[in-house]
């Protein structure tokens, strides 16, 4: 009879294999996409424009430009942060702090996407219809997605993504959103925006997707922005790229700041519960808040919460009953003081 592997076991394979993957050139990664959700999320995508009779179905490439989603300039195809395409890459992000992705989340990231794949394709920009609906496609995007929008305006849809009211950011979100919501299985849209101006919108790409259904794109692949397979460096060296969190002088930084929030275990009342689970338990309500107020994306504002947690956990901060409310709104606060320094210098922490 085989004999079970251990907890232990199973612990060091997977140190061996983080080792290995870690001291490997990103251009020579192995991904396993079939095993992933990501790819599962691609499959229900093309099942859903096949029922909605497009021909065309963006293709797709895994991207290190700054770890985030987007279509290449008026290129149409979908460029995917690499690591979604990998399970054991996705294991070494969850332990670094950063948000996992629901399926919730992908699908409406590829949806997005694929708006925006489906205008460029076949140069719906370019149509006088098209600006006069969405307005001038060549206005500049704002600076650091950092925009201006009315929380109550029904003239455009609204976005379940993140960062909220993103439609308001530029003409090219507001259709790609808008095609999102168009696109989204039992969306209902004709009857939730009947009584809106943003039905012209939905009516537009409703008449303009039936218009092309059966044609051949316009416009074809030509240009990658920063695929993953021409990255000579290690991934180890991507991660010390793309992060400064984990110097040895941030820790600590803001533990005076945590202390006031919260209070020390041997201080603290019999029903406290550790603020490192209350930070768990809220993680979604902080990433959203502190995105809001910032403008910044998931991927900056993820780690702030997750060195939040770790340092609520190695200095044993509790949370008292009845403050819930109160430490969460000074932790966004605290949170958006960081990221908004991120924003400005492009580092979480001053040198």
């Amino acid at each position: 009879m085989a004999r079970m592997a251990t907890a232990l076991e199973f612990k060091h394979n997977w140190e061996t294999e983080r080792y290995a993957l870690l001291n490997t050139r990103v251009c020579d990664l192995e991904l396993r996409l079939e095993e992933t959700l990501l790819y599962r999320c691609i499959q229900k995508l093309y099942h859903e424009i096949d029922r909605k009779g497009l021909r065309f179905k963006p293709p797709y490439y895994f991207s290190c430009a700054g770890d985030e989603w987007g279509c290449p300039d008026r290129v149409p195809i979908i460029g995917i942060p690499f690591y979604l395409a990998d399970r054991r890459l996705m294991r070494i992000e969850a332990e670094m702090g950063y948000i996992r992705y629901t399926r919730k989340d992908l699908l409406l990231l590829l949806r997005h996407e694929a708006g925006h794949a489906v205008n460029y394709a076949y140069r719906l920009y370019r149509e006088p219809e098209w600006s006069a609906i969405f307005g001038d496609f060549n206005a500049k995007y704002p600076l650091n997605f950092r925009y201006k929008f009315n929380p109550y305006s029904k003239s455009y849809v609204k976005s379940l993504s993140n960062p909220k009211y993103y439609a308001q950011a530029h003409p090219d979100e507001d259709f790609a959103e808008t095609f999102s919501v168009w696109l989204t299985p039992r969306s209902n849209w004709k009857k939730v925006y009947s009584r809106t101006p943003a039905i012209n919108k939905l009516e537009y790409v409703d008449q303009a997707m039936k218009r092309i259904a059966r044609k051949k794109p316009v416009v074809n692949v030509t240009y990658l922005d920063s695929p993953y397979d021409s990255k000579t460096y290690t991934l180890i060296e991507y991660y010390g790229r793309a992060l400064d969190r984990f110097k040895a002088k941030a820790l600590g930084l803001y533990d005076e700041e945590l202390r006031r929030i919260f209070s020390s275990a041997a201080n603290g009342h019999k029903r406290a519960i550790p603020a490192a689970e209350l930070i768990r338990k809220n993680r979604r309500f902080l990433l959203e808040t502190i995105s809001r107020w910032t403008g910044a994306r998931d991927r900056v504002v993820a780690p702030v919460i997750g060195w939040f947690d770790r340092r609520c956990r190695d200095l044993e901060l509790v949370q008292a009953p009845g403050r819930e409310s109160r430490n969460l709104a000074s932790l966004a606060s605290l949170g958006t003081t960081i990221v908004m320094n991120y924003i400005h210098t492009g580092r979480y922490i001053s040198d």
